[in-house]
């Protein structure tokens, strides 16, 4: 199995640039990945990495090497995963990474959920907007994502990532939709807008938004843009729960997804919108680790709970 190993640390440094992204992947030491290089490369009698900079590139060698054994590789892995996945014994370290309301309203509780009935089994987290979440899976930083992406908008498409398979799933390499997180437009309970007011009213008024740069910030920049429109951002605050207090308080305006929102106090209404956007909340994996055990578990406590909180979110309109 040595020489599985040795190919399988070639292949993630192909997919992921460097030996350290490799390494995080394989759940081995840099030094240990390293080693394995270099006991393929005395093997072939071949040349298999040059440096770029601070990531590294296959040569010809390695290539030729990857599209010889590539088929196979694919094949011993796809029977070990399949062996793995039969295990009843659920235990190992899964790294998550999540949006702040998916870690209020759901990935708490899931990670908690699964460590008690599995002591053997440990989970990290770390709160990441969507796009740096991505970024983090696809370099073996994390194991699991919980991203979303707004209704209308592309999601971001990496050729080693998928979804866990729902039973719907109708597509690889895109984010799988757990749910359908629709979002509102609050005011303050004595504001002057109308009941179904339009965007060019709604552009004229402060706004809170998410920090520049997140997805949901460029989201609602993109959905007044959709209409000749930018709004007046006053305030930036990365969690929902406080754009509540903000609307409360007489400062302006927001666009709070019901999954972020806690209950609303009787300072605020909200504007009912002919077409309110929504986000689609999805998991995402590395594609070559959906069958492993641990990680498989904490992806179905994570759609579980989340699922959950959603049904109750609305519910409670």
């Amino acid at each position: 199995m040595d020489e599985l190993a040795t190919l399988r640390a070639l292949q993630s440094v192909k997919e992921h640039g460097t030996v350290t992204a490799a390494a995080a992947v394989l759940r081995l030491s840099p030094s240990a990945v390293s080693q394995q290089l270099k006991r393929l490369e005395k093997a072939t009698g071949r040349s298999l990495l040059t440096p770029t900079g601070r990531r590294v590139a296959l040569t010809p060698e390695a290539h030729a090497l990857l599209d010889e054994a590539g088929p196979v590789l694919s094949r011993l892995e796809a029977i070990l995963g399949v062996s793995s996945a039969r295990e009843s014994q659920v235990a190992g370290h899964v790294r998550v990474a999540a949006f702040t309301t998916a870690i209020r309203h759901g990935a708490l509780t899931a990670i908690a959920e699964v460590q008690d009935q599995h002591p053997q089994l440990t989970c990290s987290l770390a709160e990441m907007d969507p796009g740096e979440a991505y970024h983090a899976l696809s370099a073996g930083m994390v194991d699991i994502a919980v991203t979303h992406h707004w209704q209308g908008q592309q999601a971001p498409v990496y050729p080693a990532i998928t979804v866990g398979p729902l039973a719907d799933n109708t597509a690889d390499n895109t984010a799988d939709d757990l749910v359908d997180d629709v979002a509102d437009v609050i005011c303050h309970r004595d504001h002057s807008l109308a009941q179904s007011p339009g965007l060019e009213d709604l552009a004229t008024y402060s706004w809170v938004s998410t920090g520049a740069g997140t997805i949901c910030h460029s989201w609602l920049i993109h959905m007044f843009a959709l209409h000749g429109h930018r709004p007046r951002i006053t305030a930036e605050i990365s969690d929902f729960a406080l754009h509540v207090p903000f609307v409360a308080a007489g400062l302006g305006l927001a666009l709070v997804p019901r999954l972020g929102r806690p209950e609303l106090p009787g300072e605020v209404r909200v504007l009912e919108l002919e077409d309110p956007p929504a986000r689609k909340i999805g998991i995402a994996l590395r594609t070559h680790q959906v069958n492993d055990n641990a990680i498989s578990v904490v992806d179905a406590a994570l759609r579980s709970h989340l699922q959950y909180r959603e049904a109750v979110s609305k519910a409670t309109l």
